[in-house]
């Protein structure tokens, strides 16, 4: 038993170095999303358990730190099924880090289904991965430190365009997939009884491909096709900084309040295009000519300085509810004719519910609820209309008995951009699973 019981302490450990060690890309196809096709696609905030149901919001997450002097169980420890709530990994501000009394383990999943609508079709895809993995665990009473990997951003698109060119009829066909994630690691720690500060440093590292064919119509036998192909790697550094204020109020009560700040707004990346003519049809080319190749250049692509704040008003042990701003600074730059970056203005709001007060028999009394909604202002500007976002969230937590852990779902509903100037409006329904193992390390047991 004690073997089997150190062989699952250790391989979510092997499994996560493995991913950091090979640079494995959690998501590979997740969106087919047109607007994923500009910057470095379509961002994912909030993928951990705590937070997705919540819509993001976290700057001023801080659930109460319950510290027992025997972990062996919940019912041992002296705890309640609320404790629970001290043992979530809170990415959207690692000032929480300071606060874990447990290790602790997530993993999530999630499938989601996205219609995408114009004026005149209508077509619906769905998709299913990974959303993350992380570990952290205290280092002291008033330190602690998270590692883990996420996805930051999704490219996946496939669409056409028409048109006609001194009498020929041309089809643009565009496609792409790929995306970034975030590899981090990331400690806080508490100064005193009211200031908490972190630092989470991040390694974005991940790759897309993006190819534009101009194929002629069948009448035009005296032009090539052309085909596009571009490669983009990124590697590289950015980091986090964030602070938490918190406040005990009478009864019980708590004030919180978190800033975050994330200022390098480029990431770095090694560009290969390849533009050749062609014949005959897509999978089945007879290449003619190569017009331009271009081989490793390197570029700085935008992802937006970001900085952001929160406030949560918390019953200890009952209830929290928050709201987070985030502002995404994207210097409003020309991507292409009729299209612009935007500055991102976010706004979400999370209530939490740790303990119902339902009638229908003591498991369910206990179960977590979780609701929260978001709106984000534009992620781009496209023939001067605002692609804009806003979705709401719902979740529960499911807890385990006799322990610390917990298992996590969420159902999140949102819509995207506009069918207005012949452009693309999405809605998604999305759903989540999630799991967190909370567990005590370096225990000097008596029995076994």
């Amino acid at each position: 038993m004690r073997f089997f019981c150190t062989i699952l302490k250790i391989r979510p450990l092997f499994f996560l170095f493995y991913l950091l060690s090979t640079g494995t890309v959690i998501g590979q196809v997740n969106t087919l999303s047109p607007y994923s096709k500009y910057g470095i696609g379509v961002s994912r905030t909030a993928t951990f358990n705590g937070n997705v149901a919540l819509s993001g919001t976290g700057r001023a997450w801080r659930p109460w730190n319950y510290r027992p002097e025997v972990y062996d169980s919940l019912a041992r420890s002296g705890a309640t099924i609320n404790d629970r709530n001290t043992n979530y990994i809170n990415v959207i501000n690692p000032a929480s880090f300071s606060n874990f009394s447990l290790t602790t383990y997530e993993a999530g999943f999630y499938s989601g289904a996205v219609t995408y609508e114009s004026t005149n079709q209508s077509q619906t895809e769905t998709t299913a991965n990974f959303t993350h993995l992380g570990i952290a665990f205290p280092l002291g009473n008033r330190w602690g430190m998270a590692f883990g990997i996420k996805p930051y951003s999704q490219v996946g698109y496939d669409y056409q365009r028409f048109d006609i060119q001194n009498g020929n009829s041309l089809t643009y066909d565009f496609n792409g997939d790929g995306g970034v994630n975030e590899i981090f690691i990331g400690t806080g720690i508490q100064l005193n009884n009211n200031w908490s500060l972190c630092v989470n440093a991040k390694y974005l590292t991940g790759q897309r491909s993006d190819i534009k064919r101009v194929v002629y119509g069948t009448g035009n036998s005296n032009f090539f096709n052309t085909l596009d192909q571009t490669n983009t790697v990124y590697n590289d550094f950015n980091f986090d900084v964030g602070v938490q204020y918190f406040k005990d109020l009478e009864y019980d009560y708590r004030l919180i309040v978190g800033v975050t700040a994330s200022p390098l707004s480029k990431i770095g990346a090694v560009e290969n295009r390849l533009i050749r003519s062609y014949e005959g049809r897509e999978e089945f080319e007879i290449i003619k000519d190569t017009i331009h190749i271009e081989e490793e250049k390197r570029i700085n692509v935008d992802i937006g300085s970001q900085y952001g704040g929160g406030l949560a008003y918390e019953k200890k042990g009952k209830w929290i509810v928050m709201m987070d701003y985030n502002f995404v600074d994207m210097k409003n730059e020309l991507l292409e004719p009729g299209i612009r970056s935007t500055d991102n203005h976010q706004l979400s709001v999370g209530f939490e519910n740790y303990s119902s007060q339902s009638a229908f028999g003591g498991y369910l009394k206990n179960i977590g609820y979780r609701i929260g909604g978001h709106y984000y202002s534009s992620i781009l500007e496209v023939e001067g209309n605002d692609i804009s976002e806003f979705g709401i969230s719902f979740g529960l937590a499911l807890p385990l008995r006799k322990s610390f852990s917990t298992i996590n779902f969420a159902a999140e509903v949102g819509e995207r951009g506009t069918m207005e100037m012949d452009l693309v409006r999405e809605r998604y329904f999305n759903l989540y699973f999630g799991v967190t193992i909370n567990d005590k390390w370096f225990i000097k047991r008596k029995y076994d």
